[in-house]
This record gives structure tokens, C-alpha cells and sequence, in this order.
């Protein structure tokens, strides 16, 4: 099935693979090269400007895509991003260390990849059809997992001793998907405004009527508090394991609380690498929105058994219903989202989608804030609560008017 896709939508999957694995090789280990060069404070504050600009900097791109087309936008960033990174190599060589000038550089590559996001995410949508969109977005999830866990590990291993090396490698990386950007990729979109419309007041302007879709909107926040649910892994649930947890012993292996939740990330992980696809083709047989709704509240009920559970064969139990969840509803709701952006407007509507993991941050960190005061009966049914009421919002939203 793979090969009946669009050449566009083969050559991203093929580019977003490769560019996850070298660059999750790098960047989700970068705070501890803040943390050595800078200390621990300064380096949280570096993090959190580094995510903003990129949000902002993705906001802006969503409009710009709009204005100037995908293809054009991408080799911009690409061709940016890819000087960017050969200054990061020449600022960590043994004749010039800078870690002023990496985080700079750092943050020049965050705003490029902010840019270049929205514009790939609207040409897959330009090339995909309604037929494939479920299929299409698997492939895409599918390869994100698996870049991740290869490049992440092989991170793990390297990045303290052969930092210049992996920088080495994500510039030659660059190259070649620069080369395949501009060379091979398609322009799927010729814009109708005019070129000059790039000021702030245009983005507002664009963002505001985005906003005034009621349907789109609900909709948003139906990702939301569905994303909110996701992001407890890495709060109540992660301190509710290294708290409450029973330890026992996994195969000869003793199992703490932290061990546990490190167990549940690679089930959950190994899980969407070898059945994200079949999932993603089974998909295709349904037209209707009911199975979403299954995929929101299995996720959800796998989550809150998980922000209760103590004894590890029900942890096990609740990350596997938690991924059957989330296999069904990320390529679902994707595929949903495409059909109801406008052609127009799709890259500034992808954008304006892309703040649900924002905010869906924000809404474990409330969790997390409040389950002190509560009990863990009381977290669990909050978190599945989530599911009830992002169902909700995202039936609101798609339901016959």
C-alpha cells in the first residue's frame, strides 16, 4: 500500500525518518549539554525560550505557507537550518568551543524546523485522499517510533563522547534532505495571496478566522484535553510509580517504581512499531466516527488504571489497553482533522492544531498540581474524565449540524 501513496508523501516519510534518527541522536539530550555548560538553572530557562520560539516560530510558518506555498517554504528552511547546523560543528571542533554561539545555533534550527513543519504537514495533506489519510498518518507515527527508539538509544550512547561526530552526521543528513526537497519534492499548493501578506497583523488576522470556526475549534480542544492525558506519563504517573509502587522481581530483574515506568515507555513504544500499520489498514474499513471515540476511551482507561496501580501485571495490563487506544485514534483523528481544514487556510489550520501539545501540557501539569490534595481513586477517574470529555468536544464538533 505504501507504494500507491504520492511520490511527495514516499520522499517525506523516507525524509522524516532519517532526519528523527539523527537528530533524536542530538536534541533530546541537549539539556545536559546546557546543564555542563551553563548549570542547571540557566539551562531550564534556555529550554523553555528554545520551546517557545519554536512554537511561535511553527505559528508563523502556518500562515507562511499559506502565502508562499509548501515547497518553496521548506527548501527556505531546509537550506537555513542546514548553515545553522554546519556552525554548530564548527563551533564544537578542537578550534573553536562555544556554547554561546551552539544555543544560538541551536535555536536557529528550532525556528527553521518550527517553519518547515507546517508546510510538510499541509503538502501531506495536499497529495493524501480520504481513502489513504488513515494509512498515510500510521506510516507516519509508525516511523516517528521507530526513529525515535533507534535514534534516542544509539544517543543514549554516544552524545557525552561523540558530540562532534553526531553533529557530523546531522549535517550530512541535512544535505541529503535538502537535496531531496528540492530536487524531487512537488509543489502541491499555488497560493492566491498576495506575497506581501507576512506581518504580524496578517498572521492575527489569519489565526482569528481560524479561531472562528466553531467546528475546528471544538475540535481543538477535544485534542487537547485528550493530549492532557498522554503528557501525565511524565507527571502524576511517574510520580505516583517512584511513590506507591510494589517492588517485585520481572524476570531476575528487581523492579522499582521508576524501573516500572521505564517498562510501560518501551511497551507502549515496541507496541506502536510493530502494529501501527496493520492498525493503520484495518482503519480504512471504517467511515465512521464511532471507532475515534473507542480509540479516546480505551486510551484514557489505560491511563487512569495506570495512575492507580501499584503491582506491575496491572501496569502491563493498562499500557496495552492505553496503546490498542492510541493506535486507533492517532491516524483517526489525523485523518478527520485533514477533511476539515480549508484548502485555503490548511497550513495556518495545522498550525493553529499544533498548540493541543502545548496546552495538553499544561493540563497534566494542573493535574499534577491538585493529585497531592486528592486520592489516587480520584486522579485515575480525572484522568479518564479526560477521555469523557474529549469524546465529548470532539463529537460536539463533528456531529451533523
Amino acid at each position: 500500500m505504501f507504494q500507491s501513496l504520492h511520490p511527495n508523501i514516499q520522499l517525506r516519510i523516507v525524509i522524516q525518518f532519517l532526519s528523527k534518527v539523527v537528530s533524536s541522536m542530538i536534541f533530546p539530550f541537549i539539556a545536559i549539554y546546557y546543564t555542563e555548560k551553563f548549570g542547571a538553572s540557566i539551562a531550564g530557562v534556555l529550554v523553555l525560550v528554545n520551546v517557545i520560539v519554536s512554537f511561535l516560530a511553527g505559528i508563523y510558518g502556518g500562515h507562511l505557507t499559506d502565502v508562499f506555498g509548501r515547497k518553496k517554504l521548506m527548501v527556505i528552511g531546509e537550506s537555513i537550518k542546514l548553515v545553522a547546523q554546519v556552525g554548530m560543528v564548527i563551533v564544537n571542533s578542537p578550534w573553536l568551543q562555544s556554547p554561546i554561539s551552539m544555543y544560538v545555533l541551536i535555536l536557529v534550527t528550532s525556528i527553521t524546523s518550527g517553519l518547515i513543519a507546517p508546510a510538510s504537514e499541509a503538502m501531506l495533506v495536499d497529495v493524501s485522499t480520504e481513502e489513504n489519510r488513515s494509512f498515510m498518518y500510521s506510516m507516519t507515527y509508525w516511523t516517528t517510533n521507530v526513529s525515535l527508539l533507534i535514534g534516542m538509544t544509539i544517543g543514549g550512547w554516544l552524545f557525552q563522547s561523540h558530540l562532534m561526530e553526531l553533529l557530523l552526521a546531522l549535517v550530512l543528513l541535512s544535505i541529503v534532505t535538502w537535496f531531496i526537497t528540492w530536487r524531487f519534492i512537488s509543489e502541491t499548493y499555488q497560493p492566491t495571496e498576495k506575497k506581501t501578506q507576512i506581518g504580524l497583523r496578517d498572521v492575527l488576522r489569519k489565526y482569528r478566522e481560524v479561531a472562528q470556526d466553531r467546528r475546528f475549534l471544538l475540535f481543538t480542544i477535544g485534542g487537547i484535553l485528550i493530549l492532557g492525558i498522554e503528557f501525565q506519563r511524565t507527571n502524576v504517573i511517574s510520580v505516583h510509580m517512584a511513590n506507591e509502587f510494589v517492588a517485585t522481581n520481572f524476570f531476575g530483574t528487581a523492579m522499582d517504581g521508576v524501573k516500572a515506568l521505564s517498562l510501560m515507555t518501551a511497551i507502549n513504544t515496541l507496541m506502536v512499531i510493530f502494529f501501527s500499520v496493520p492498525v493503520g489498514q484495518w482503519l480504512n474499513r471504517f467511515t465512521s466516527t464511532g471507532i475515534l471515540y473507542v480509540g479516546f476511551l480505551l486510551f484514557g482507561a489505560g491511563y487512569a488504571l495506570n495512575a492507580v496501580a501499584v503491582h506491575l501485571p496491572l501496569i502491563i495490563g493498562a499500557t496495552i489497553l492505553l496503546t490498542i487506544g492510541e493506535l486507533i485514534y492517532t491516524p483517526k483523528r489525523q485523518a478527520i482533522m485533514a477533511q476539515m481544514v480549508d484548502y485555503e487556510k490548511r497550513g495556518s489550520y495545522l498550525a493553529f492544531n499544533g498548540i493541543i501539545f502545548q496546552l495538553g501540557k499544561v493540563v497534566a501539569a494542573m493535574t499534577l498540581m491538585f493529585s497531592h490534595l486528592v486520592s489516587t481513586m480520584v486522579v485515575g477517574l480525572s484522568i479518564f474524565g479526560l477521555a469523557i470529555a474529549g469524546s465529548f468536544f470532539t463529537y460536539v464538533a463533528l456531529r451533523k449540524e
